[in-house]
C-alpha cells in the first residue's frame, strides 16, 4: 500500500505562519530607516547643542537626548550610528572647549560612552537584521515544503483511494468465484479450501480497510466531542440485547481526532467479540489531580498478563489484530494514551489518560 505523508493539524500550521508574520513585520517596523524623523529628531539635537550647552551653559540634563539619536541610527541605520555619535561627540567637546578653554575628563568619558552605545545598538541591529532575513528565507523555504508535501498527500491520498477501490473490486469478484465454486461441488475438502480461501480474502478486506482508517489519522484538526455521544454511536453498530451498558461521565468532552469514535467502538466491539460472557459494560472517569481518566469495562473473561501489553501492537490478536494499535496512534495525535489494568477472570479495564487542558464539562460549567 502506498505510503502517507502525515500533515497534522494544517489549521495549526497556519495559525503559526500568520505568528511568525506578525512577528517579521514588527521587526520591519522597527529597523526600517525613516529619515524624515530621524532628520528632525538630529536637527533638535543640534539646537539643543548650541542653544541649552552653548548659550545657556546647562550640559548635564539635554545630553540625555543624544542617546535617543544614537538609538535612533543604531536602529535604523546599524553600524552606521557610528558616524552620527562622532559628530555629536565632536560637537558637544567642541562646546565644551568653547566654554572652558580646556577638553575635560567628564566631556570625553560622555563623547566614549556615546560612541561605545553606537557600536552596541549598532550591531545588535544588524545582527538583527540578518537573522531575521535568514529566517525569512528559511520560512520561505519550509512554506515551499509544505506546499509540496501537501501536493504530495493529495496525489498519494487519490492513489491509494484508486487501489484500494481496484483490490476490494477484485476481492468481490474473487467472492462470487469461491461461490460459485462452492455451488458446484459436494467435495467436503474442496468445500474446506473454499472456506479458508474466503476468510483469507475477508482478512485482505479487513486489512484494506485499516489502512483507509489509518490514511485519516492527524489529517483533520483535533476537535472538543461530547464522549456520551461518541460511544451512543458507537453502541448502534453494536447491537446486542444481551449486553447492560452504563455510562457516567457527566457531559465529558475531549479534545482529540476526529477518529475517536472509533476508539469506542473498538473497545465494544473486542468485548463482545472476545469476552465470551460479557454481560456489562462501563464507562466512567476518575481524576488524578490536575488530569483526568477515561476508564472502559467488561465482565468478561479479561486479558492475561502477558498480553495487556501485546494487544497494542500491529497484528496481534485473532481478528485484524489493528483496533487496539489503531486506537493508541489516534489517541497519540493529541498526548493521550491508553492501556489495559484489569485481572484476568475479572473482565477488560481500559484506561484512557487524558492530560490536562484535553478535557472539560460544559454541563457543569454552562
Amino acid at each position: 500500500m502506498v505510503t502517507k505523508f502525515p500533515i497534522h493539524n494544517p489549521i495549526a500550521l497556519d495559525e503559526d505562519k500568520t505568528d511568525e508574520t506578525a512577528e517579521a513585520s514588527y521587526w520591519d517596523s522597527l529597523t526600517t530607516p525613516k529619515p524624515l524623523i530621524f532628520a528632525v529628531v538630529v536637527i533638535i539635537g543640534v539646537i539643543l547643542e548650541i542653544v541649552v550647552h552653548l548659550i545657556l551653559n546647562v550640559s548635564v540634563v539635554y545630553i540625555n537626548f543624544f542617546y535617543l539619536i544614537i538609538v535612533l541610527a543604531g536602529l535604523w541605520y546599524q553600524k552606521k550610528a557610528l558616524w552620527f555619535a562622532l559628530f555629536f561627540s565632536g560637537l558637544y567637546i567642541s562646546v565644551e572647549f568653547l566654554q572652558t578653554g580646556n577638553l575635560g575628563i567628564e566631556a570625553l568619558i560622555r563623547a566614549l560612552i556615546l560612541c561605545l552605545v553606537a557600536v552596541v545598538v549598532g550591531s545588535i541591529s544588524d545582527r538583527i537584521i540578518v537573522l531575521q532575513k535568514g529566517l525569512i528565507s528559511r520560512n520561505t523555504q519550509l512554506q515551499e515544503s509544505r506546499r509540496a508535501l501537501v501536493e504530495a498527500n493529495k496525489k498519494l491520498t487519490l492513489l491509494s483511494s484508486i487501489t484500494r477501490h481496484d483490490i476490494n473490486n477484485q476481492l468481490t469478484a474473487l467472492l462470487m468465484w469461491i461461490e460459485n465454486a462452492r455451488a458446484s461441488s459436494q467435495n467436503p475438502s474442496m468445500l474446506d479450501f473454499l472456506a479458508k480461501q474466503e476468510s483469507l480474502v475477508h482478512n485482505i478486506e479487513r486489512q484494506i480497510a485499516f489502512t483507509r482508517d489509518y490514511e485519516e489519522i492527524g489529517v483533520h484538526a483535533p476537535q472538543w466531542q461530547r464522549i456520551e455521544t461518541l460511544i451512543e454511536s458507537a453502541r448502534r453498530t453494536h447491537p446486542s440485547r444481551d449486553v447492560a451498558m452504563d455510562v457516567a461521565l457527566d457531559g465529558l468532552e475531549i479534545c482529540a481526532d476526529p477518529l475517536l469514535e472509533k476508539i469506542f467502538s473498538n473497545l465494544i466491539d473486542n468485548s463482545l467479540r472476545h469476552g465470551e460472557r460479557v454481560g456489562r459494560i462501563s464507562f466512567s472517569y476518575t481524576r488524578d489531580g490536575p488530569a483526568l481518566t477515561v476508564v472502559y469495562e467488561d465482565n468478561g473473561t479479561g486479558i492475561v498478563a502477558p498480553d495487556k501489553e501485546r494487544i497494542f501492537e500491529k497484528g496481534f490478536g485473532h481478528h485484524t489484530g489493528m483496533g487496539l494499535f489503531l486506537s493508541r496512534e489516534i489517541l497519540g495525535i493529541t498526548g493521550l494514551t491508553i492501556r489495559e489494568t484489569g485481572a484476568f477472570g475479572m473482565g477488560a479495564r481500559f484506561e484512557i489518560a487524558v492530560p490536562e487542558g484535553k478535557f472539560r464539562f460544559p454541563a457543569k460549567n454552562p
